[in-house]
């Protein structure tokens, strides 16, 4: 009950609300890394929900993944539903193993073991969403074609980008994350 109460304290929310709008404005810098798949953009929106999920646990890193993913239905148009949709599992699966382990012992260690096992899961998510939903949905004819050459190695470059700039900026940004509880 206590942490339920928690997540729902108006320090929490705020935070998430920030976090989460700063990853729907960070969502419009991308780039597509892969001229044979421009539709696999880069973009540096996921770490406002890494580090809710470090700072303040995994269900204020999925509620900000999830109001920031919503926030970017309405300002990414052109990939609609599915991109927004894409986005959100693979993050998703990105940031659940690290919070978890990071919440158990908070110690770089299991921030880094749970982010390399958040990127396997990301890969494996992405290979199975992309393969049945995604590229389905947007109509993509010989899906299999783009998950070697480009899904696993966009997903691994996302996955190690967020990575290493989460362990450059988690600490020194660690005190402004960090709600005091009453």
């Amino acid at each position: 009950m206590s942490q339920k109460k928690s997540i729902l304290s108006t320090p929490y929310l705020t935070r998430i609300a920030i976090l989460a709008a700063l990853g729907a404005a960070l969502s419009m810098i991308e780039f597509p890394i892969f001229p044979g798949a421009p539709f696999y953009k880069m973009d540096p929106s996921g770490l406002p929900v890494i580090l809710a999920a470090f700072s303040m646990g995994t269900p204020a890193g999925i509620l900000t993944l999830l109001v920031k993913d919503l926030i970017g239905l309405l300002i990414h148009p052109s990939g609609g539903w599915v991109g927004q949709l894409a986005d959100f599992l693979v993050l998703l699966a990105f940031i659940i193993p690290p919070s978890i382990l990071y919440q158990q012992k908070k110690t770089r260690g299991n921030a880094l073991i749970g982010m390399l096992m958040g990127i396997l899961l990301m890969l494996s998510v992405a290979v199975l969403a992309n393969k049945y939903i995604l590229f389905p949905a947007f109509g993509v004819p010989n899906a299999e074609k783009y998950i070697i050459p480009f899904t696993i190695p966009f997903n691994a470059i996302k996955g190690v980008a967020l990575t290493l700039i989460t362990f450059l900026i988690y600490k020194p940004l660690s005190p402004l994350l960090k709600v005091k509880m009453r």
